[in-house]
C-alpha cells in the first residue's frame, strides 16, 4: 500500500489537523495532494509551499497522519518534474546563490579550532554565518568545562538536511560521507550539533544512507544537560527571568527531544520555567521554506509565540534553533520580551556574556535573501 492509499484509507476527515495548523484552512489540500501524488491531477505551488513541516498536524491526528507526510514526497515529485528554483538552491553549498556565501561576503565569520578532539561541535550553517551567538556561547561553555573539543564549521561541511527538505537531495549525498569521515579523522567519540536539522541528519538520515556511525550524536541541549549533571558546569549567577521555552519543531516533534533544554533551565538559579511540558507548543513560522516564500506571514506566526509567552507572564523566550532565533528576533524587534539561545542563557548564568547584534543580523539576512531570490520582499512588520 503506497502513502496515498494508506492516508486515504485511515483519514477520517475529522479536521483536527487543521485546528492546529496556521497555514491551511480546508481539507481540500488533502485531495489536491492525493491527486498529485497518484498522478491523476496537477497541483498549485501554494498547496506545496505553504507547509511549515512543523509536524503539529501529525501530533493532533488520531491516526498519526496529518498533512506533512504528503508534503515531502509531493515536493520531491515537483522538483523531479520542474527542476529546482532559486528558493530551493539558496542553501545548496554548490550554488552561486547560496545564502551563506552572500552573508560571508558581507560579514566576517569566527574562526574556530580545527584540531583533533574527542568531542566535535558542529554549529551548522546558521550558527556559523547567521546566529553566531549560538556557536560562540557553546564554544565558551566547552572551554569553561575543559572539554577536549574541536569545531567542524563552514559550507564545506554543510550537512545537507535543509536542502533535502526543500527537495534538493544532492548536498546530503555529496557531503554526508565526507562529514562522517572528517569527524572520524578528528578522533571524535561525541558529535554535538546546534541546528535541529543537522541533528536529524547525523542521528537519523546519515545512518540510513551511509551505515551505522561509530560516535555518539547529541543535540547541544543534551550535551549541556550532561555537563551540568556531571558537575563540569555550574551556574554561578542568578538570572531572574520567568522564561518560556520555545520547542523547535524539528528537534521536538521531529526527533523527540523535549526534556533536556527544560532540565538545563531548571538548574539555573533565579529562573522560573513557565511551560514545564511541551503541551501547547507551536511553530515559530520559519521552517519548510515559509520564511523565504511568505516572509510577512512567517513573521506573523512568530509573533504568536510572544503572545503565548505573555499569557504565561514571561519576560524571556529561550530556544535552541537557528531558524527559531532568527524569526523570533525579527518578530520581536519592538517587543519587551527578551530572546535568548539556550547556550547563551546558560553562559550568562556561568558568568559569560556574548555580544549580540540582532538588528545587524536581520539586516544582513534580508539583504542576502534579496541577492539570492528574485522578487523577494522583506516582511511587513507594521
Amino acid at each position: 500500500m503506497n502513502i496515498v492509499e494508506e492516508h486515504r484509507e485511515k483519514c477520517t476527515r475529522c479536521g483536527q489537523c487543521l485546528e492546529v495548523c496556521s497555514r491551511y484552512e480546508d481539507l481540500g489540500v488533502l485531495d489536491r495532494l492525493y491527486g498529485y501524488l497518484d498522478g491523476s491531477s496537477n497541483i498549485d505551488s501554494e498547496s506545496l509551499l505553504r507547509c511549515l513541516t512543523c509536524g503539529l498536524c501529525i501530533s493532533a491526528c488520531p491516526e498519526n497522519l496529518g498533512i506533512k507526510p504528503l508534503i515531502s514526497p509531493s515536493r520531491q515529485k515537483w522538483v523531479n518534474e520542474n527542476g529546482l528554483s532559486e528558493r530551493q538552491t539558496m542553501v545548496d553549498p554548490e550554488s552561486e546563490n547560496n545564502l551563506f556565501k552572500k552573508i560571508s561576503e558581507m560579514d566576517g565569520i569566527p574562526e574556530y579550532t580545527d584540531r583533533s578532539g574527542s568531542v566535535v561541535y558542529f554549529p551548522g550553517c546558521a550558527g556559523t554565518y547567521i546566529n553566531k551567538v549560538m556557536a560562540q556561547a557553546s564554544v565558551t561553555l566547552l572551554e569553561k568545562a575543559r572539554v577536549d573539543y574541536t569545531v567542524l564549521s563552514g559550507l564545506e561541511y554543510c550537512c545537507g538536511a535543509v536542502s533535502a527538505g526543500a527537495g534538493d537531495q544532492d548536498p546530503i549525498r555529496k557531503h554526508g560521507q565526507k562529514n562522517i569521515d572528517e569527524i572520524r579523522k578528528r578522533g571524535a567519540k561525541v558529535l554535538i550539533t546546534a541546528c535541529p536539522g543537522c541533528f536529524k541528519a547525523f542521528k537519523d538520515i546519515y545512518p540510513r544512507m551511509f551505515g551505522r556511525l561509530d560516535f555518539e550524536v547529541l543535540q547541544v541541549s543534551q550535551y549541556l544537560d550532561r555537563l551540568l549533571k556531571e558537575g563540569r558546569l555550574t551556574p554561578e549567577n542568578a538570572l531572574k527571568f520567568r522564561v518560556f521555552y520555545h520547542d523547535p519543531c524539528h528537534l521536538t516533534r521531529g526527533m523527540g527531544v523535549y526534556t533536556e533544554a527544560r532540565d538545563v533551565l531548571e538548574k539555573i538559579p533565579g529562573t522560573g520555567l513557565a511551560n514545564k511540558t511541551p503541551e501547547g507548543s507551536a511553530c515559530c513560522g520559519f521552517g519548510g521554506g515559509v520564511r523565504v516564500n511568505y516572509p510577512s506571514e512567517s513573521i506573523s506566526v512568530a509573533s504568536d509565540r510572544f503572545r503565548a509567552a505573555e499569557k504565561l507572564g514571561c519576560d524571556a523566550i529561550i530556544t535552541n534553533c537557528g531558524g527559531c532565533m532568527q524569526n523570533l528576533a525579527e518578530a520581536g524587534k519592538n517587543e519587551k520580551i527578551k530572546i535568548f539561545d539556550l547556550a547563551e542563557y546558560l553562559a550568562l548564568a556561568c558568568g559569560i556574556k556574548i555580544e549580540r547584534e540582532d538588528r545587524r543580523m536581520i539586516e544582513l539576512v534580508n539583504r542576502a535573501y534579496n541577492l539570492c531570490v528574485p522578487g523577494y520582499k522583506e516582511p511587513d512588520l507594521s
